[in-house]
This record gives structure tokens, sequence and C-alpha cells, in this order.
């Protein structure tokens, strides 16, 4: 850490004769020598000033405790920088270690891909932000057909879970594999889309670079941050 010195004016001190700028006016561009020195240095230059100053022309003590109050500042600084950069090391460590546990766990994700397994079905949450006359899950094949719809009836505000077995309706058991869902929630005369959150199985994580968010990987295909998991199943 350095910063520049001055001395006060009219002084014949050690710091007038190495002709060294205050910070002050280096901030403002004025002319003259653009020496800094460090800390220790300071300190030892001051000692040496008040030791051998003109008993007849003291040094101004205001001019080294603003200079000392100045070091205190730049010092405070980095110590918050060093601080913060330490604390964000923590964090981004910890995170990546919570998303670690997560693997081969079941979480409710927000997503309108969901996997439908030939001995669980297929598991999903509606999640509603205020009471429906009529909640409706809509599921929907490869090419965008219609499948399956899926009458939750009227629901108070909150998670709404469902689940589908794979038949379609007309009769026919469907395939194992990903399938779109949609929830429409009505009320007050009108209907709107829902929220929909779908029981994942976490396959894998990756670390983001230089800080970012931690990616979780879903089993089935796709992916989602660590900070979109919504319940921990």
């Amino acid at each position: 850490m350095t910063i520049s010195t001055s001395s006060t004016s009219g002084a014949n001190g050690l710091f007038a004769q190495l002709g060294l700028r205050s910070a002050s006016s280096s901030a403002n561009g004025s002319s003259g020598s653009n020496s800094t020195i460090g800390q220790d240095t300071f300190f030892k230059l001051m000692v040496t000033e008040l030791t051998n100053q003109d008993p007849t022309k003291p040094v101004d003590s205001k001019n080294f405790l603003t200079q000392i109050a100045q070091f205190s500042q730049v010092a405070g600084i980095q110590s918050l920088q060093k601080s913060f950069t330490t604390l964000a090391g923590a964090m981004s460590n910890n995170q990546a270690l919570q998303a670690a546990g997560l693997v081969g766990h079941h979480v409710l994700v927000p997503s309108n891909q969901a996997t439908l397994d030939s001995t669980n079905g297929l598991n999903g949450t509606v999640d509603l932000q205020s009471p429906a006359q009529q909640v409706t899950v809509g599921i929907y094949g490869a090419s965008g057909q219609l499948v399956r719809k899926i009458e939750l009836g009227p629901q108070a505000a909150g998670k709404v879970g469902f689940n589908w077995n794979g038949i379609s309706m007309d009769g026919q058991q469907m395939p194992p594999g990903s399938y779109t869902i949609r929830a429409t929630a009505q009320g007050n005369g009108q209907a709107q889309a829902a929220t929909v959150l779908v029981n994942a199985a976490i396959s894998s994580i990756t670390l983001g670079r230089n800080g970012g968010p931690v990616t979780l990987g879903l089993q089935g295909g796709g992916s989602v941050d660590l900070s979109q998991v919504r319940e921990i199943i």
C-alpha cells in the first residue's frame, strides 16, 4: 500500500527536501514530483522529521495527522476488499458442497418439462399464488398434442400435487420419456397460467466460472440453477 505525502507550507523538513506530493494535490493533478512512499517509510520519515526539525520552525502536526488518517482509510478499504473476497469464496465453496449433496435426491423445481417413469409415473406440483375455482393440468407429447388433461378442482393458495400414470385420454399407455406440462388456474372469471414444479432427480452439478451460479443437471435431461430449487424431497 502506498500513498503520497507532503510537508506543510514553508516547512524545511525531509518531505519538502524529497519533493513528495500530498494525496490531495496528486488527485487534483497539480504539478510537481509524482513520488509515492509506503506506510513504513512514511512513519520513519515522520519520526526523523520530528527528531531533526528546526525548533524555531516546528512542523505543523496537523499535516502528519492528515497523512496518518489517509493511510488508515486506504488500509481499511483494502482490508474490506480482502474480507469480501474471502467471504465470496467461502459462500461459493459452501454452495458447491450443498449442491453436491443433492446428487441422487429428488427436488421440486420450476419447469415445463417432466419425465414419465414406467414405475412411478409422472409427478409434479402446481404452485398457486391465490385460491382458484378450478385447476387444470395439461400434458403434451413431443409433437405438441394433448395426451392427458387432469382436473384438480377448486384449490386454496399454495402447492397442489398431481400424478399421471401414463394413460392417455384414449386409454393408451404412453411410452416413458419427456413430456410438456402446462397448468391453468380459473379465478375471477378468467383462466391464468400457473407455475408448474416438477419432481426431478439430480444427476450432476456444474460449478459456475468466476463465482457464477451452480447448475444442477436433471435426470432425463435439462438443467436448473441451484437457486431455483423450491423443495428437497
